[in-house]
């Protein structure tokens, strides 16, 4: 009879507890990073010399954690563009984004709306067309990549389109390869958060700007849609309609309060000569 052992793989076990180890030393890690940044950007920036909006961000350094909303966050500017990168690392938060877009407002009163605000959205995705993202299987590190890699080819496959508001001689839907100076990309990282950029042309916000420079902004995440709300298991028909909706309350996620309400932070910005 082969000797009994309690544990039969050490390995395995070290191996978990080592993984486990390291999950607890890199959240805090993170929640360290966040609680020195202020919650909302102090003063202006201008925005490296290559900038390439590709959703990786690896050109930027976040200035801001804004806990309202969960996002890190920095805003720049050169001759031509102002930017905004946003980078989310909890899924509530990301769901919350890919589900209803996040909204990049801009005008010269500080007013939440006015005729002179313009407004970018992206993504814009619908029921049908939101791509599913795969959060619950992560890998470790060996198969990160090709998981990470999988995701980003779902979300980009179907994140096509920025919505705009208050642009002149601009539709209020284009494709994200437009030629009308308004350029958006999203993208996993390795940590599977998501970054997000976005460029608009400062011919673009003109309208915006107090005589100075200044502008008022304000960074929106639109309220989520049902179906991807935490904890609620919605089966649809073929036709769209709801047969049934299953809640699993033990389900919740991070700021899942927050979710089924647009979140949104403001502040001003003054560009960089």
């Amino acid at each position: 009879m082969p000797d009994f052992k309690p544990f039969p793989d050490m390995t395995y076990a070290k191996s978990l507890r080592k993984a486990t180890l390291l999950c607890l030393f890199l959240s805090i890690s993170i929640n360290l990073f966040a609680q020195k940044l202020p919650g909302k950007q102090e003063g202006s920036l201008r925005a490296p010399d290559k900038v390439k909006i590709d959703g990786k961000g690896t050109e930027w350094t976040l200035k801001a954690f804004n806990k309202a909303t969960d996002v890190f966050y920095t805003i720049a500017n050169d001759k031509d563009n102002l930017y905004l990168i946003v980078k989310a690392e909890y899924e509530g938060t990301i769901r919350k984004i890919i589900s209803s877009g996040l909204t990049f407002s801009v005008n010269a009163s500080g007013k939440k709306w006015n005729e002179n605000t313009v407004s970018v959205t992206y993504p814009v995705l619908n029921l049908k067309t939101r791509p599913f993202i795969n959060y619950k299987d992560k890998p470790t590190a060996s198969g990160i990549d090709s998981f990470v890699l999988a995701n980003n080819r779902r979300f980009n496959l179907q994140s096509k389109f920025i919505r705009t508001a208050g642009i002149q001689q601009v539709d209020t839907l284009v494709s994200v390869y437009n030629g009308d100076g308004i350029r958006a990309a999203a993208a996993f990282d390795k940590d599977m958060s998501y970054v997000y950029e976005l460029a608009i042309s400062l011919n673009h916000i003109k309208q915006a700007l107090t005589p100075d420079g200044k502008l008022f902004y304000r960074v929106t995440l639109n309220a989520i849609g049902m179906d991807d709300m935490p904890g609620v298991d919605i089966t649809r028909n073929a036709s769209g309609a709801i047969q049934s909706i299953t809640i699993n309350k033990s389900a919740g996620l991070r700021n899942a309060t927050g979710m089924n309400a647009d979140t949104d932070f403001s502040d001003e910005y003054v560009l960089v000569k």
